[in-house]
């Protein structure tokens, strides 16, 4: 991890240590650390927890360049059971999908020119631990009946 990137996520974790909105649940708290390290890699987040339609919902949505970013957010304490991004189902790769369709096509974005694809970050650890540790998973294999084997 770079320095600079070390040096942002202990800002990010004394921002949270000093406001007491930082009790949250740890789902919630898992994407706000997932935000933030888009952030510092250059991404820009246009929505979190959007729900582009009726029984979907997209952690977070974002932009690098000219790529926009569909996000699955997994948080777990540990990884006792496995890599947390094992945990995206094939029900939830639908509705990925489903979601991601209805958000370009009502931004009139559905068309061959535009990029986007679907990526998940993995965030270990509790609110109480301090920093948690994150990883970044380009490129999910949306095609996969299973999830992936990591």
């Amino acid at each position: 991890m770079s320095a600079l990137l070390a040096l942002g996520l202990r800002l990010f974790h004394l921002w949270d240590h000093f406001h007491p909105s930082a009790e949250l649940n740890v789902g919630a708290w898992g994407e706000r650390w997932a935000a933030r390290y888009l952030w510092l890699h250059g991404c820009r987040i246009l929505e979190r927890n959007a729900r582009p339609c009726r029984h979907g919902e997209v952690d977070l949505i974002a932009k690098q360049g000219k790529v926009y970013l569909f996000v699955e957010v997994k948080t777990r304490k540990n990884e006792h059971f496995g890599p947390p991004i094992t945990a995206i189902h094939t029900r939830k790769r639908k509705l990925l999908r489903r979601c991601a369709n209805h958000w370009l096509s009502h931004r009139f974005l559905l068309h061959d020119r535009t990029l986007y694809r679907f990526d998940g970050v993995e965030v270990i650890g509790t609110p109480s631990a301090g920093i948690p540790e994150i990883r970044w998973v380009r490129a999910l294999d949306m095609s996969q009946t299973r999830a992936p084997e990591l």
